[in-house]
């Protein structure tokens, strides 16, 4: 039996390092996994894009071209001439413009067809077959429907003509109205270029054939280049704004499609490329992290094998030394009697109607139905103990007083703490059972120190009726044993203490005189305001500790924020939060001061590393001589030889506030020395002597800076003399 569970030791130890190596494994394959696919995805979006705009650029670079040659056609001063009047020339005439108009073209296989329109004397000049008649002419609606527009199409359209001598062909039409120097139009110059002469020109230009790229028209939705197949794909797909991207489907199949819409025209290029050619690049990848992952995983079940090989030994030796234990323990009633004590407190117990005849056979007898937690923390002369049988003496010899005067049974807790459950005869801690044992307690703690050199800390829970309710009391115990930072080394404190009145008033004036005194380095000052200020609240006992304990740390945060306001670098090497791990109230005081201390000095440091110029430390002499009078900056940098201007620059950049500030700053400091000192100055006499004309000025900036009136200082100041009398 015991070989199974050591074997299952093992295997536990083994899965729980096998676990922590495949989960984070599993989990980063997965993310890396997800942030390919995205990456993939945004490179064919980018792919897309950089063809889109490649294709856009060069179709453009075509069309101006012909637009260029359009130009230059219809600048022709003989076909301007005729134009404007068409009856005075003969048929000589116009076969000599459409010489000229073939002329232009003929070396260029990319145009099919050029013909002039001329309104006035309503003819068509081709370039290959002559005149027409508009009623004759083979593209006559094209003709009629640039006539309805009255300027130039807005569009490039695509459409099939058939000369009378040629075959039908699919072509291209540009359209400019002539002259193009009057503003109603005499005529149409009509340029018709060769669809699939246009797009292979446009593809040799870009040399390639942008595989998957198409060109729809965004008004008619017709595809202008393109497998024609791939009508349906486009056919319901709105291209909204100027550019974008997205998935698109068709029947069974889905398409990475970006598209980018002309800006001369209303083309849409697009580019579709199969959903399923991401897929096989993603396959490549997934098959690749799997085998990763499965490399990383297998190595990982290897080395989680010879740890776990490893780490079993001491445990199997262990669990041996356990087996043992609970041997020894099943021979050793006391130590049983403990764990069961220690297991009642900490509701480990499973079943409570066990716990009367299990308490019986450890020769544990509670008489009564009440109890109570009784919590001891104790303080021995050397702070680092190391010798347990010191502890156990201790522990001992407080369960074998107190035995003497009631019902207990105890046991040895975490953090070198023991607990006791009290069976009361009285329902409730009521005053003179609190005295009572408060008594007890003191005599226990007495001969402690004289036979132990150790003392006690004390913290009781309420009574209840139940022992199955025994862990409550304990917990409340804790709770007040939180506070001890603020107990004297002997106290007893009762749970009904810490839960009177909540409220307590935050002493921001103690903030503010602490923050002045640490800004101008005064330690002695400083000890003085914090020695105070623990005599008033701490060792007053009439506050409520877990409030106090929180407004104590607030304080000193606050008093650091304010130095940082200032300027100050506050970093220092101790932690405020280490407050919780003082044993009582006297060591609290103690790190409180040394922390301020620590303030100090990293204060010292950074006004000594200060160099002041000869123009700052002159200006700060002025303002420390001369602060009681009206004095402005003019003042100031007139005394030290400057601009104003300048001054405030280079005050500002050395000492972290301007000039007039840290007049008023200063003001202010001596304004507070005047209400602590005792003369009895009213408000007014102590505005003129610190430079305010009138007190509301005073009393602004004071609040300002102090965030209290001075009258409400003045009135706390009050206050402390009065609580020290």
């Amino acid at each position: 039996m015991d070989r199974k569970r050591r074997t299952s030791y093992f295997w536990k130890i083994f899965l729980s390092y096998s676990v922590m190596i495949m989960v984070p494994v599993i989990i980063i394959s997965i993310l890396y996994y997800l942030h390919l696919a995205s990456q993939k995805q945004q490179e064919y979006e980018k792919n897309a894009k950089t063809d889109l705009d490649f294709l856009y650029t060069q179709t453009r670079m075509v069309v101006d071209n012909i637009n260029h040659l359009a130009m230059q056609l219809a600048m022709i001063p003989d076909l301007n001439a005729k134009l404007v009047n068409p009856f005075k020339y003969d048929i000589y005439d116009f076969n000599l413009l459409k010489e000229n108009l073939r002329d232009q073209i003929s070396t260029n296989k990319l145009f099919y067809s050029i013909y002039v329109y001329f309104k006035l004397n309503d003819k068509v000049l081709t370039t290959n077959e002559g005149f027409y008649s508009p009623s004759n002419f083979y593209d006559r609606e094209w003709l009629q429907s640039i006539q309805k527009q009255g300027s130039e199409p807005n569009d490039y359209e695509i459409r099939r003509i058939q000369s009378s001598m040629d075959p039908e062909v699919e072509v291209i039409s540009f359209s400019r109205p002539l002259p193009i120097t009057n503003k109603e139009a005499l005529g149409n110059l009509i340029i018709n270029v060769k669809k699939d002469v246009f797009f292979d020109a446009l593809f040799r230009l870009t040399n390639s054939t942008l595989e998957d790229v198409y060109i729809i028209n965004g008004v008619t939705g017709r595809i202008v280049y393109g497998r024609n197949e791939a009508n349906d794909l486009f056919k319901e797909t709105r291209f909204e704004g100027s550019s974008g991207s997205g998935l698109i489907t068709s029947g069974q199949t889905q398409y990475i499609t970006s598209y980018e819409r002309s800006r001369f025209n209303s083309w849409i290029f697009v580019k579709a490329v199969p959903y399923v050619t991401y897929e096989r690049d993603m396959e490549t990848v997934k098959s690749t992290i799997v085998n990763v992952s499965v490399g990383v995983i297998l190595l990982g079940w290897i080395l989680s094998y010879l740890i776990a090989l490893k780490m079993y030994r001491p445990w199997k030796k262990m669990i041996r030394e356990n087996e043992e234990i609970k041997l020894t323990m099943e021979q050793n009633k006391p130590i049983v009697r403990n764990r069961l004590i220690y297991d009642i407190l900490n509701n480990h117990v499973m079943e409570f109607k066990q716990i009367p005849a299990a308490l019986y056979q450890s020769n544990v007898h509670f008489p009564y139905l009440n109890f109570a937690v009784l919590l001891a923390v104790p303080h021995f002369v050397e702070h680092k103990v190391t010798d347990s049988s010191l502890r156990l003496l201790a522990f001992s010899t407080i369960e074998t007083a107190l035995m003497k005067k009631l019902p207990i049974a105890g046991t040895l807790l975490d953090h070198g703490q023991f607990g006791f459950i009290l069976n009361l005869e009285q329902a409730g801690l009521n005053d003179s059972t609190q005295a009572q044992l408060i008594n007890y307690l003191r005599e226990t703690n007495e001969m402690l120190q004289l036979e132990c050199q150790v003392s006690l800390q004390f913290s009781v829970g309420r009574c209840y009726e139940s022992l199955d309710s025994v862990h409550q009391s304990y917990a409340e115990a804790k709770r007040v044993m939180s506070c001890k930072a603020l107990f004297n080394k002997t106290d007893v404190v009762f749970v009904q203490e810490m839960e009177g009145d909540n409220r307590l008033e935050y002493p921001l004036a103690v903030q503010k005189e602490l923050a002045h005194y640490i800004m101008g380095t005064d330690r002695q000052k400083a000890d003085s305001c914090v020695s105070e200020f623990f005599t008033n609240y701490v060792y007053n006992g009439s506050y409520p500790r877990e409030r106090l304990l929180e407004m104590i740390v607030m304080l000193i945060s606050s008093v650091k924020n304010e130095l940082y306001q200032e300027g100050y670098d506050t970093a220092i090497s101790s932690n405020l939060l280490d407050l919780n791990g003082c044993a009582n109230n006297v060591e609290l005081e103690q790190f409180i001061y040394q922390y301020i201390h620590a303030l100090i000095e990293r204060l010292k440091q950074q006004q000594e590393g200060m160099n002041y110029s000869l123009y700052i430390a002159k200006a700060i002499e002025f303002i420390e001589v001369h602060y009681a009078s009206n004095i402005s900056i003019g003042d100031i940098a007139g005394y030290v030889g400057i601009s104003g201007n300048y001054l405030s620059r280079v005050f500002k950049l050395e000492t972290g506030k301007p000039p007039l500030e840290y007049l008023s700053r200063y003001r202010i400091t001596r304004g507070i020395e005047l209400l602590k000192g005792e003369s009895r100055y009213s408000l007014q006499e102590v505005s003129q002597q610190v430079g305010y004309h009138d007190a509301h000025s005073f009393i602004r900036f004071f609040k300002k800076y102090e965030g209290i009136t001075p009258g409400e200082y003045r009135k706390k100041l009050l206050e402390k003399k009065t609580s020290r009398v």
